[in-house]
């Protein structure tokens, strides 16, 4: 049995990420979702830039986040990401926000598709260069 990828990135929660507080803003975590998933792209080959610029898109159509602990200002976050990518249209991205004591604060699920940037219609045949670098990410 192939054990999946993970992906991770590091982050630190600064005072422009939280309200008055010291605790994260809630968007902030789409933001660092977006990043992650853009480094995962880039270490598996795709530039997410050049993907763009060769007429593709993959927007977010869906998500859940689930908040379980608060984070504060100056906690230091590990961003542990799974994608799951079949022949499907749907690009399913599972991340765990963990802290330093490795307690899960939160889980968020985003679902992506590829489309042509064009005429933002889904793209069911990627091409190969998209196809192998998703093959890294799984």
């Amino acid at each position: 049995m192939n054990k999946r990828k993970i992906w991770k990135i590091n982050k630190t929660v600064l005072p422009q990420h939280s309200d008055h507080a010291g605790v994260m803003w809630h968007g902030r975590y789409f933001n660092w979702l977006e990043e992650g998933r853009i480094n995962a792209l880039s270490k598996a080959g795709i530039n997410y830039f050049d993907l763009t610029n060769s007429g593709f898109e993959l927007p977010l159509i869906e998500s859940t986040i689930k908040y379980i602990l608060p984070l504060y200002i100056g906690d230091n976050i590990r961003i542990e990401s799974l994608f799951s990518i079949d022949k499907g249209p749907k690009i399913k991205i599972s991340s765990k926000f963990i802290k330093e004591n490795d307690k899960v604060s939160t889980l968020a699920e985003v679902n992506l598709v590829l489309v042509d940037k064009n005429n933002f219609s889904i793209i069911r045949k990627r091409p190969d260069f998209i196809s192998n670098a998703f093959l890294k990410l799984n």
